[in-house]
């Protein structure tokens, strides 16, 4: 929920934090993977090279954190403007068993982002997960196709050589968010 109160539609103009946190190196974490994306393409995080990525694991059928992050990230973008169009989003599904291509192309284009779904094998999800620190579970019974995945809730900030520069977390507000990212993006007039 990004407001409460006022009328609805309306989202409440929160002041850019006073102070911006600098952009770290976490060298220790993250790094190029390979998977398809929702058009059953192959992608590689390679291919941004020179363009800024916000990366984000999760599952369509998620009943709050994935919505609340994707709506968080569609006010990110509000609030960035002109400077932020050269900025890819990437949603990594966790759960590649029930979100096909179709599911989530159709999931991802509810939130009015350009975001690029990637999905992969149970070996390839693990493999990019554990790459990026990132954890998750299945919570289900062996045939079961109605269960909740937990799973690590950061938002990885990628600069244009592949590196991750901030780890966001829930409570972090879109305002901060927009104002660490900028310090990567040009400046606009």
């Amino acid at each position: 929920v990004l407001s409460c109160g006022g009328e609805p539609g309306q989202v409440a103009d929160v002041a850019t934090p006073l102070e911006t946190p600098p952009l770290e190196d976490y060298g220790g974490i993250g790094g190029d993977f390979s998977l398809s994306d929702q058009r059953g393409e192959p992608f590689e995080l390679e291919s941004l090279r020179g363009r800024p990525a916000m990366l984000f694991f999760g599952y369509t059928y998620c009943p709050d954190i994935c919505p609340v992050t994707l709506s968080k990230m569609s006010r990110v973008f509000e609030i960035l403007g002109a400077s932020g169009q050269d900025m890819a989003t990437l949603f990594i599904t966790v759960d590649p068993e029930r979100d096909t291509r179709d599911k989530l192309a159709q999931y991802l284009d509810y939130f009015g982002l350009d975001t690029i779904g990637l999905r992969g094998s149970k070996q390839e999800t693990d493999l990019v997960i554990g790459q990026y620190g990132g954890h998750y579970a299945l919570n289900k019974e062996q045939g079961e196709t109605d269960y909740f995945v937990d799973h690590s809730t950061t938002t990885y900030l990628i600069d244009q050589e592949g590196r991750i520069r901030f780890l966001f977390g829930q409570s972090d507000t879109p305002e901060l968010v927009a104002a660490v990212t900028r310090q990567l993006l040009p400046t606009i007039d």
